[in-house]
């Protein structure tokens, strides 16, 4: 395939994502470093990179985290088929602790993902909405409030390998 059907964004500033190395890709994605350098323009940055990403789906990623092999395969069928769709990944259930469970059920009752299950979307459907919106302390809560006055997410797909626990974007 010449054309990337996915593009991955991984959220952070400069400082936090310059050691960093990126994933082995095949040819059917691209994977972007956001290197926020301002708080105030985090926002113009990510409507910035999505204008410019290759991908239909875009996937917007915690630092130091990707998609397992299976939610990759997924993800390129549902850019192949491009339909308008968005969702986000399951959380690793490998600790069990409490403020997890917590996480686990704010995102069932709310349907809001957190920050460390990243989010996927179809470019077309991110500029309908007219973009990512106001990043605070819930960076997805604002996007998904948007995508879900146009369609249902899909259902979350096998959460992300995780290689470090630090999710602070600056």
């Amino acid at each position: 395939m010449s054309q990337e059907l996915i593009t991955y964004i991984v959220l952070g500033s400069s400082n936090r994502l310059k050691n960093l190395k990126k994933p082995y890709l095949d040819n059917s994605e691209e994977y972007i470093f956001a290197n926020f350098t301002d708080k105030d323009l985090t926002v113009a940055t990510i409507d910035n990179l999505v204008a410019k990403a290759k991908g239909r789906i875009i996937v917007l990623l915690p630092p130091s985290c990707i998609p397992n092999k299976r939610s990759k395969n997924v993800l390129k069928k549902i850019s192949m088929i491009d339909i308008s769709t968005w969702g986000w990944f399951e959380i690793n259930n490998k600790e069990n602790d409490i403020l997890k469970s917590f996480r686990k059920l704010s995102t069932k009752i709310r349907s809001i993902p957190s920050i460390e299950q990243g989010i996927y979307f179809n470019k077309r459907l991110y500029f309908s909405v007219g973009g990512i919106g106001e990043l605070g302390s819930m960076p997805f809560k604002e996007i998904s409030k948007r995508f879900y006055t146009r369609i249902d997410p899909q259902n979350p797909l096998p959460s992300l390998i995780i290689r470090t626990k630090n999710f602070n974007l600056f």
